[in-house]
């Protein structure tokens, strides 16, 4: 293949597509999708070559860079090229070229494999043999080798349909041998500028992320990206933590370097060295690790699903990543910090150039520059604590961590609630409504899922109490706790009013109350009072 600037069609055989595949010619970029076709897609795109039916195009993008690719295709191991070789990249059409591959090239040591793959020739169909050792099944791994192809046609001698077996046969394999595809080749463009090409032509309509771009950009046999992120994850996973997003990630790699989180910075680290890349991912590793001890350690937080917004994480990463060791007063200032951007909704909503002033101010915080974290942005503790629960929304993921900081204590039977548990997957099943649910629709009251008709409780107790009446389980919980009683209640933000608004199923006043409470304790964390 000539090198070109020109996007322009070029006319390949199939046989020669794949032989380009198998010697490293062609490759596919770590950011193209997995592999997802199943069984009956596969046969479909043999039977449509077979009776010559279009099968569309492919895009290939030569280029001398030198990216990310699959080492394996199927059971299929690629060689790699030289480095002065200019490579084509496959943009489009890898489901069909991997389909190929790994039926035409099958190794044959799984016979459970998806690309154990066979033709009928008496009934000229595609199948999966299932173990079935027929004459007339001819297994497309033994197509295109000579011998291979010529031994596997010994086996009809002696059949009564020797013949037809035989035309069959022949047919399947200028079927594949003779048939064309359309391959379009692109040169002269940077992996910046090929993305919205593969955007655009992506049949799943999947947007390259910037991971997906940085991966192919960084790669080299010293650094993968892909290995760094996932040394990240294996590194938090015992602590819960291992769902920390990829492009997070990515922007703490490139903020151990000096960099900020933007797309801009992040563009940056192609120009470092493997050498630089690998040191800066032990870095961010460490720091990831720091970070996650002191959230799990000084906050009730016990996974990352909990965390209200994934930029919380990310910032104490590169805080952590520049001081390791923080004072007292360093500790106490970022734990204000979590609460007031988690209460004022502070990452909801945000732009570059404020993301690169607060990093600033974490740095110069880090460093001892200043002595405290500032955001500016207010808590609407009205709107917060009037909002309805949804463990889906970061407000309530805050209310949930709220409920935990609390220690909490069971309204049934005055256990210690285990919200280590509680806090480690998203299940609404430890949540409970202080005012059940048909109670209050029973009473024509709508507004039942408000923050504070809200308490955390084990799902054993939560099934126990399911739709009692207040009055009549807080009552059982007065006979069963006696002087603990008050205890347990203010673990639940409940003091003697509103349990008493509660006993007379009050649901207004328990409300008020209990709201009150809660505002006070997240006015002490945000630093408010």
């Amino acid at each position: 293949m000539t090198y070109k600037h020109d996007a322009k069609p070029e006319v390949l055989r199939i046989e020669e597509l794949i032989h380009n595949v198998k010697s490293g010619d062609i490759k596919l970029p770590k950011f193209q999708r997995p592999f997802v076709w199943k069984k009956e897609d596969i046969l479909a795109l043999l039977d449509s070559i077979y009776k010559r039916y279009p099968i569309g195009s492919i895009l290939l993008w030569l280029t001398k860079e030198k990216l990310a690719s699959e080492r394996r295709i199927g059971d299929l191991e690629i060689n790699e090229r030289p480095e002065e070789y200019p490579t084509n990249y496959l943009l489009d059409g890898q489901q069909r070229l991997s389909t190929l591959c790994g039926a035409l090239y099958w190794n044959g040591s799984d016979p459970k494999s998806m690309w154990n793959i066979s033709f009928d020739l008496d009934k000229e169909t595609f199948i999966y043999p299932d173990g079935e050792d027929k004459v007339e099944y001819f297994p497309l791994n033994k197509l295109l080798g000579t011998f291979d192809f010529i031994n596997q046609c010994k086996r009809f001698e002696g059949h009564p349909k020797k013949e037809k077996f035989e035309e069959n046969s022949r047919r399947l394999l200028e079927s594949i041998k003779d048939y064309k595809i359309a391959a379009v080749i692109i040169g002269d463009m940077t992996v910046n500028e090929v993305a919205p090409i593969f955007e655009r032509i992506n049949s799943t309509g999947r947007r390259l992320t910037m991971v997906d771009l940085m991966r192919a950009a960084t790669w080299s046999g010293e650094f993968d990206l892909s290995y760094a992120i996932d040394s990240v994850r294996n590194a938090l996973s015992l602590k819960n933590f291992e769902g920390v997003a990829e492009i997070e990630i990515l922007r703490n790699i490139s903020s151990v370097n000096g960099y900020g989180f933007n797309k801009e910075d992040i563009n940056k680290l192609r120009d470092l060295s493997s050498g630089v890349l690998q040191e800066s991912a032990e870095k961010c590793k460490s720091a990831y690790e720091h970070a996650v001890d002191f959230l799990t350690g000084e906050l009730p937080i016990t996974s990352n699903v909990y965390l209200p917004y994934s930029l919380q994480l990310t910032f104490l990463v590169d805080f952590f990543n520049i001081c390791p060791t923080p004072t007292i007063n360093q500790r106490n200032q970022l734990q204000r910090w979590f609460w007031k951007v988690a209460f004022s909704r502070y990452f909801a909503s945000f732009n570059t150039a404020q993301i690169t002033l607060d990093l600033k101010q974490m740095r110069d915080f880090a460093r001892e520059e200043v002595d405290e974290l500032l955001i500016t942005k207010p808590v609407d503790y009205e709107k917060f604590i009037n909002e309805d629960f949804r463990l889906n929304k970061a407000s309530s993921k805050t209310f949930a961590l709220l409920l935990a900081q609390n220690k909490p204590k069971s309204l049934l039977d005055g256990t210690s609630i285990n919200t280590s548990k509680a806090l480690a997957i998203i299940n609404r099943h430890e949540y409970h409504h202080i005012f059940p649910k048909a109670f209050l629709k029973s009473s024509g009251i709508s507004n039942i899922d408000l923050h504070a008709n809200i308490c955390l409780l084990n799902m054993g107790n939560n099934r126990t109490i399911s739709d009692s009446r207040p009055s009549v389980y807080f009552k059982k919980l007065e006979n069963l706790l006696g002087e603990n009683l008050e205890e347990v209640l203010l673990s639940n933000f409940i003091n003697i009013d509103a349990y008493q608004a509660a006993l007379e199923e009050d649901y207004d006043k328990f409300i008020k109350i209990r709201s009150s409470l809660i505002i006070e304790e997240s006015m002490k964390l945000v630093g408010d009072n």
